[in-house]
């Protein structure tokens, strides 16, 4: 045996024992408890923090529901509903006798379309704009039995009221220029729509006082083959609505039927092509 040998033997008979040491009492426990708090925290920012990436998510990506431009279909509010009040919205017009009212075509973004009545009607924005700074739609559809016909609401969410009128009401007479004159009792405001058959070519306003306003003839939607059009003019105002053709011959004329303001709140109408009245919203 050489002499590294033997000095190795003799250190390992030497050496103290490298047998493991027993840990204090409660280490592996403490040990386990730290453990389990670790998970618990890391599970607990790790939820946080996936709840505020999906809160992140919702608030740059959240915001109204998308409409269509073309129109606005949320319904007229309800005085009936139960528990809710609804304050009934103010006179908008301030106009003297003889005064036309300001009216812009155009600048709506999400035109009035009535949904309540008629909802299976295919109503079509044909016009809008305002009127002494409040907003109106005119729509036009089709409906059996009466023919083309058209609604004027005025309002956001039309609730200073409106009228339908129609080119086959069931009132006797011509039928190449059917009217309806209305009052809106919250301007007040008068205002004229109408139908014209294929024989009109232009409607003229011949007003009492010897001045004349054509009214803007409106295209029909696809399917309807009637042009429609709307004027406002003063609230007291007199004289007829003329329809002439292509040469400027008189094919028809009715009467301004409008002979006083509506009451406040109410809406009012007359002529040979009124179907139906819709009153404003009261409080």
């Amino acid at each position: 045996m050489n002499l590294e040998t033997r000095l190795r033997e003799t250190m390992d008979r030497h050496a103290p024992s490298l047998a493991p040491r027993e840990m204090p009492s409660g280490t592996a426990s403490r040990v386990y408890r730290r453990r389990a708090v670790a998970i618990a925290t890391t599970a607990a920012l790790a939820t946080v923090f996936v709840a505020g990436v999906a809160g992140l998510y919702r608030y740059l990506s959240g915001g109204p529901a998308i409409r269509p431009a073309a129109e606005q279909t949320v319904a007229r509010p309800s005085t009936t509903e139960p528990g809710v009040t609804y304050a009934g919205p103010a006179p908008f017009a301030h106009l003297a006798p003889g005064e036309w009212p300001t009216v812009e075509v155009g600048g709506v973004e999400r035109p009035y379309v009535d949904r309540e009545s008629g909802a299976e009607l295919d109503k079509t924005v044909v016009a809008s704009g305002y009127v002494e700074g409040t907003a109106w739609t005119m729509t036009a559809f089709a409906v059996h039995g009466s023919g083309t016909c058209g609604e004027l609401f005025l309002g956001e969410t039309g609730d200073y009221g409106g009228v339908r009128f129609c080119s086959d009401g069931g009132e006797p007479g011509q039928m190449d220029l059917r009217i309806a004159g209305t009052s809106f009792g919250l301007g007040p405001l008068t205002a004229y729509t109408g139908v014209i058959s294929d024989a009109v070519d232009r409607v003229v306003f011949e007003l009492a006082d010897g001045s004349r306003k054509a009214a803007d003839l409106l295209q029909a939607p696809p399917g309807l083959d009637a042009r429609s059009f709307v004027l406002f003019v003063p609230r007291d105002a007199a004289g007829r609505v003329v329809a002439l053709d292509a040469d400027g011959a008189l094919v028809a004329s009715e009467p301004l039927c409008v002979d006083s303001p509506a009451q406040l709140e109410q809406v009012t109408s007359c002529g040979n092509g009124l179907s139906t009245t819709f009153s404003a919203v009261s409080s």
